[in-house]
């Protein structure tokens, strides 16, 4: 694959930086430099490149030693020094590691460009090359590490990875930290960067075994995979086969390396749940009838709620749930059009394809082509369109970027970016005020080791605001604990109790919705017996979340309103019998997460307020909304299609 143009523009940039680097190092000291230098390079030895492609999921910061001695290196050396340190140390991590002489290039450029724009924001904001004073020198630290951080991650992950832009915040903190630590033991003596040879060795087996973890849990759920593809004959291997296609779409595609193993974990987790289907029913020949045919479409659920306890999968529990819907709304739970993530229509032509063109004990399997031409007949009603089209082009040996139009690209791209909730903004910081008092002391003790009055006495002033915030924010969670209790009077039935509960909460907490849940004891549906407000969510996308997230074992479940297609925030309150069996939720969406006092207040009442509405009788016909249960969203005459296209 030739190079793109960002790639070689990267590969310019570095050998520029490189090239008058040469020019400019004469007078750095030589044992600094010789010490750094091997350093870095014994430290890249030890890691494992956060840019090798791994092809499992990692989900968590991973800490670069590296980079804490890169910044170390431009704190002590200056931006040129730095950027031959960070070039030479790339250069040998990947030739240990055996990459393409291409990959080596860019690694070095990116790393000796990222480090010289580091070096010379740590001048331009008023540092001084080999000398580094806390506080008086925070201010270029800070520009050292965004510009360092920001051209490493635009290098690094978005050129040569094509990831969207993901800072890593608390790891590079980190990385940061030690650098001018590190920094600050080499200024007094070159040969105390020493110590870091135990330090690399100890991250280094942190991170393998945090790695071996993550493997072994995975190879523990493809063996289940394999185990459920086993059960029946005509489906064996099936799981590795949409994995497969996905894999390749993906790829095709040009979706970051990280959607593309995102995905193709998915195809192959995708059928977990069938390892609680009686195997008679997926060896039956012909049709299934209503009972079987209800029992068969749990398990998409079922997949989803076993992903959903393992961390470094649970992003792809989602769309493992809605692999059996279609775009018109006619699937498994009837959920369609844009209520479904792209992830879900991959699997959803994923799965399909491979289903038609397997045989069945019911039906032979179709030809490849005649598997594609029904997928190209209904696209826009089963399948997504733009990705029917790419998937269909794939298989048939195109280029899908030669087919899909420009803004069909950009869709796709588009929605393959995960959404997050965003952080608390200051607004809300008088709402927690643990990180007042914490944030005070650590000001406080800060001033008190520099000799610095004025910093210790903000610092205190902070600690003790925050204790008066938090006294105020007991005092009115006691309060608002009260009122909760009170609208739990003996005597009342549920439909009374839920009445003046939702009272209470639209009293403290604004919100555009409340809604009682009942809940099936196996753990897998659901129906709304009472709610209040506007622009409810969808039944089944309210349904799909609480059955992934109902085992957290969290006192409180809360999501991105975008987790139901709505904006704001979807909060949900278990509700549990006294042998613990959970029956229902109470389920809030509004503008934003409560004030502190009513988050605290609920938790406080949680386990009263399940008692009272489990325990206590409903009125005949009460305000019970009696959905039908989600089963029998899809009708009777999807069966056959169902059928042909089950996976």
């Amino acid at each position: 694959m030739r190079p793109s143009r960002s790639s070689l523009a990267t590969i310019a940039l570095g050998l520029g930086v490189l090239g008058i680097s040469l020019t400019k190092v004469s007078h750095v000291a030589h044992t600094a430099f010789a010490l750094f230098l091997a350093a870095v390079i014994l430290v890249e030895l030890f890691e494992e490149s956060d840019r090798e492609r791994s092809r499992e999921p990692i989900q968590w910061e991973r800490f670069r030693l590296a980079a804490a001695v890169q910044i170390a290196a431009l704190i002590v050396l200056g931006p040129w020094a730095g950027a031959l340190i960070a070039a030479a140390g790339a250069i040998a991590g990947g030739l240990f590691r055996g990459g393409a002489a291409r990959s080596l290039f860019l690694d070095a450029s990116a790393g000796a460009a990222a480090a010289c724009a580091g070096g010379l924001a740590f001048e331009l904001a008023g540092g001084t090359i080999g000398s580094l004073r806390l506080l008086d020198d925070l201010i270029p630290l800070v520009a050292l590490t965004l510009a360092f951080l920001t051209v490493r991650t635009l290098l690094v992950d978005v050129v040569r990875a094509r990831e969207t832009f993901d800072p890593r915040l608390v790891a590079s903190v980190g990385e940061a930290g030690l650098g001018a630590t590190l920094a600050l033991l080499a200024i007094d003596h070159p040969w105390n960067v020493v110590v870091l040879l135990p330090l690399a060795v100890a991250v280094h087996q942190v991170q393998l075994r945090l790695k071996s973890l993550q493997r072994e849990t995975l190879r523990a759920l493809e063996t289940f995979a394999n185990i459920v593809d086993e059960r029946d004959p005509s489906t064996y291997r099936h799981s590795l086969r949409v994995a497969g296609y996905v894999d390749g779409l993906a790829r095709a595609l040009r979706l970051p390396f990280s959607e593309i193993d995102r995905l193709r974990w998915a195809g192959r987790l995708h059928d977990l749940g069938k390892v609680a289907v009686d195997a008679s029913l997926l060896r039956k020949r012909g049709r299934l009838d209503g009972a079987e045919w209800a029992a068969m479409r749990r398990h998409p659920r079922l997949s989803a709620r076993l992903l959903q306890r393992f961390e470094f999968v649970a992003a792809q529990a989602k769309a493992v749930e809605l692999h059996h819907e279609r775009m018109d709304g006619s699937g498994y739970y009837g959920v369609g059009g844009d209520e479904l993530p792209l992830a879900s229509h991959f699997l959803i032509v994923a799965d399909s394809f491979d289903a038609m063109t397997t045989d069945r004990s019911y039906r032979p399997g179709l030809t490849h082509e005649a598997a594609l031409a029904e997928i190209e007949r209904n696209a826009g009603t089963q399948f997504h369109p733009t990705v029917a089209k790419a998937f269909v082009a794939v298989q048939r040996g195109t280029d899908p970027m030669a087919v899909l139009s420009a803004q069909e690209v950009e869709q796709i791209r588009g929605a393959s970016a995960p959404y997050r909730i965003g952080l608390a903004g200051p607004a809300e910081l008088k709402e927690r005020p643990e990180l007042l008092i914490l944030g005070g002391i650590v000001l406080a003790l800060t001033g008190l080791g520099f000799a610095e009055g004025w910093l210790a006495a903000c610092g205190g002033g902070v600690a003790v605001a925050g204790l008066m915030l938090r006294a105020l924010v007991s005092l009115r969670a006691e309060r608002a604990a009260a009122a909760f209790h009170r609208a739990l009077e003996p005597g009342s039935n549920r439909d009374q109790v839920f009445a003046r509960l939702a009272d209470t909460v639209a009293r403290v907490w604004p919100h555009e919705w409340i809604g009682l849940l009942s809940w099936d004891e196996d753990g897998l549906d659901g129906c709304i017996e009472h709610a209040r407000g506007t622009d409810a969510p969808p039944t089944a996308a309210l349904t799909g979340w609480l059955v992934r997230e109902a085992e957290s074992g969290h006192a409180a479940i809360v999501a991105s309103g975008v987790e139901l297609g709505r904006d704001g925030i979807v909060a949900a309150l278990p509700l549990r019998r006294d042998n613990s069996a959970l029956v229902g939720f109470l389920v809030v969406m509004a503008p934003r997460l409560p004030r502190r006092h009513v988050e605290l207040a609920l938790l406080d009442s949680v386990d009263e307020i399940g008692l009272a509405l489990a325990e206590r009788p409903a009125l005949d016909g009460g305000g019970a909304q009696g959905p039908q249960p989600l089963e029998t969203v899809a009708n009777a005459g999807n069966l056959a299609l169902v059928r042909l296209d089950e996976g």
